[in-house]
């Protein structure tokens, strides 16, 4: 046996480590344990109880992580619930641990070989996250939904067939819960999680599930010979001889008409039923592919609907911005033309042009320059114009001094 703590081989009758001393006594009840748990684990599965299996192949472990064995049987058991990410992981570590004559490397080449299998098992993983997300945000119909998909595509994930049926709990649908958990339970007939849903759907049903396989009908106690004279009178078998009669024309055709009748009679009741359900089933599927579909549309429309409408107020504000600084520029261009006007003495201008700005757009320095500027403007015009007789001001009246009720104010006042 190796040295857990060194790793050289040590002869079977010593009881401690020629190298470091270790107590090999202790290491071999630890191995022996975790075998034994190992068989019991190993017991557990061959009777698909997956979740015993998995409880006791994780005490092995605990005992000798070593164990290449249990570290396998566990992966094959993740593996068999459903669980391909964890059967993995348990793979890679036999691996590393035992590179050689492991049978784990095997199990990992057949699973990487398939890589649509492979994929297929990812995208199950990820939709079932998907699932998940959509309970937390109360979409419940598009999870069941999911579910159903992720089902078809990994019957055997145990977590999916959980959720399902406890979304269905949720809805009062106790029959179609009850059908899935069988389904479950056919996979892992112990889980808890399992027989606790069960449980709960039995006290609100009042009806005990059974998990067990019904019987068989047994089968007829006397036959029939091909004729169908062989027939029980008492404790006596009594073989009834058939009757010969003389078979004519009319006797064979009516023969004929009754076994087509029973022959059409057959087939519209036999067959076209089923050719109905067959059709009836693909419509069915047919119907819920599109109602997937549907439900993926309209929640893409709405956030569409939703960035449309952000979009369309972001525009409002853009263009509103957009037309005040047209408005400012405006005004600086008019206030450019008055004070360009007013260095060639062309006051009339300069005063149209400075009519037409507003104070309120400039920033301090332009407000200033148009004050300066409208001072001079009225200072010039008041030297150069005339008084009107009731004592308007040319000047005053080319820049827009006065009120609307004919009163004079101050052009101060008005900007």
């Amino acid at each position: 046996m190796k040295c857990m703590n060194c790793g050289i081989l040590v002869a079977p009758g010593l009881d401690y480590c020629n190298r470091c001393g270790w107590n090999m006594t202790i290491q071999r009840k630890a191995v022996r344990l975790s075998n034994l748990y190992y068989n019991k684990g190993l017991e557990k599965a061959s009777i698909r109880d997956l979740s015993g299996a998995i409880s006791c192949l994780k005490q092995s472990l605990k005992f000798y992580k070593n164990n290449m064995q249990a570290r396998n049987l566990l992966g094959l058991v993740y593996f068999e619930t459903g669980e391909v990410v964890s059967a993995l992981s348990e793979w890679v570590i036999s691996k590393s641990l035992t590179p050689e004559n492991n049978l784990a490397e095997t199990y990992i080449n057949k699973l990487q070989a398939n890589r649509n299998k492979l994929e297929s098992i990812n995208q199950t993983i990820r939709k079932y996250n998907q699932a998940l997300e959509y309970c937390r945000e109360g979409h419940e119909d598009m999870a069941a939904i999911q579910l159903r998909k992720i089902l078809v595509q990994n019957p055997k994930l145990i977590k999916g067939y959980h959720l399902l049926a406890l979304l269905q709990i949720r809805e009062g649908a106790y029959s179609k819960a009850r059908k899935i958990l069988r389904k479950a339970a056919k996979i892992d007939k112990t889980n808890t999680t399992t027989l606790r849903f069960l449980r709960e759907i039995d006290l609100q049903t009042g009806v005990v599930t059974n998990l067990d396989k019904k019987e068989k009908g047994r089968k007829e106690e006397y036959e029939t010979d091909v004729a169908g004279y062989l027939y029980r009178s008492g404790n006596d078998t009594v073989i009834q001889p058939p009757a010969f009669r003389e078979s004519s024309m009319w006797g064979t055709l009516v023969t004929l008409g009754i076994g087509l009748a029973v022959g059409v009679a057959a087939v519209w009741f036999l067959v076209l039923p089923a050719r109905t359900q067959k059709v009836l089933g693909s419509a069915n599927e047919q119907i819920l592919l599109y109602g997937d579909q549907l439900a993926i549309r309209d929640a893409e429309i709405s956030r569409l609907e939703a960035d449309l409408e952000s979009a369309q107020v972001s525009t409002n504000d853009t263009q509103k911005a957009s037309d005040e600084t047209a408005k400012k520029v405006n005004d600086y261009e008019n206030l450019v033309q008055a004070v360009s006007y007013f260095q060639t003495n062309n006051y009339a201008m300069a005063a149209s042009f400075l009519t037409d700005v507003n104070k309120n757009n400039l920033s301090a320095e332009a407000a200033a320059l148009y004050q300066e500027l409208k001072q001079n403007l009225t200072e010039y015009m008041q030297q150069d114009g005339q008084t009107d007789p009731e004592g308007q001001d040319p000047a005053d009246e080319a820049l827009g001094d006065t009120a609307p009720d004919g009163m004079d104010m101050p052009a101060e006042e008005l900007y």
